[in-house]
């Protein structure tokens, strides 16, 4: 896609909106990383413990787990079929099956370790205050942005690593979704556009392609029957309005 196109994503089910969170969260603590300033380390920590938060979620894992069996069920009846590219498909299914098996082999919650953290632990009590946890609130965490940047990072990237997993599951996961459809151009006429679904088929995501130029945005709304999206205008200072002017774009349901 071209830079000047803006691409946004609808999960259809819970599951999937929990892992297009994580990787939000993971891209952003991937950034902040790589900066040396305590306000980088500050923003890294926050990132972390959203990560933390979300993982916390008792099901998680089960789910992630079932995906990845039907997944590997559903793409080994494939092996059969003609052209059908062998040792793509190889390769795929033993990541699935490599992912699955350290899924299987982790103990209770993703990331325990940094659930013992003292000092974490302390800037989470405090995380929802306004500001966050300050230097009177949590000494230690004052103490420790003072560290040098390297020192900092290599604790920051040292964490980061036991969300190597879960980070990898959906990772893959989502690359399946949405490499499993072309983008089809659609038209909204006067703003709007509705198409029905079929309740047999697992659509999981839904993704709208919008030139930037037009200068309108989705907002889209998935039911068990149907994708709806209304184009805005856009207004920072006031309630947007639907657009009256009909447009091209591009959607993929991503059914897998």
């Amino acid at each position: 896609m071209s830079e000047a196109i803006i691409a946004y994503e609808q999960p259809v089910n819970e599951h999937i909106r929990v892992c297009l969170r994580l990787e939000r969260l993971f891209s952003q603590i991937g950034h902040t990383l790589k900066g040396v300033s305590p306000w980088d380390s500050r923003a890294a920590v926050v990132s972390l413990l959203e990560i933390l938060y979300l993982l916390d979620r008792p099901d998680l894992k089960a789910k992630l787990t079932k995906e990845i069996c039907r997944h590997i069920t559903n793409f080994s009846k494939l092996e059969q079929q003609p052209n059908i590219d062998v040792s793509k498909l190889k390769h795929l299914l033993t990541q699935l099956e490599s992912i699955n098996e350290r899924l299987h082999l982790t103990q209770g919650k993703f990331a325990q370790e940094l659930r013992q953290n003292e000092m974490l632990n302390s800037i989470r009590q405090y995380s929802l205050n306004p500001g966050g946890a300050c230097a009177f609130e949590v000494p230690s965490y004052h103490y420790w942005l003072h560290k040098p940047s390297q020192e900092r990072i290599q604790d920051l990237t040292n964490w980061v690593k036991k969300f190597d997993t879960i980070k990898e599951a959906i990772e893959l996961l989502l690359r399946l979704i949405r490499d499993c459809g072309q983008p089809q151009e659609q038209q909204a006429e006067q703003g709007f556009f509705q198409t029905m679904l079929d309740p047999q088929l697992p659509c999981q995501l839904v993704q709208v392609f919008v030139d930037a130029k037009q200068d309108v945005y989705p907002e889209i709304s998935v039911g068990r029957h149907g994708i709806f999206i209304r184009f805005l205008n856009p207004n920072f200072y006031d309630k947007p309005a639907q657009t009256k002017k009909s447009l091209t774009f591009k959607m993929t349901c991503c059914i897998l």
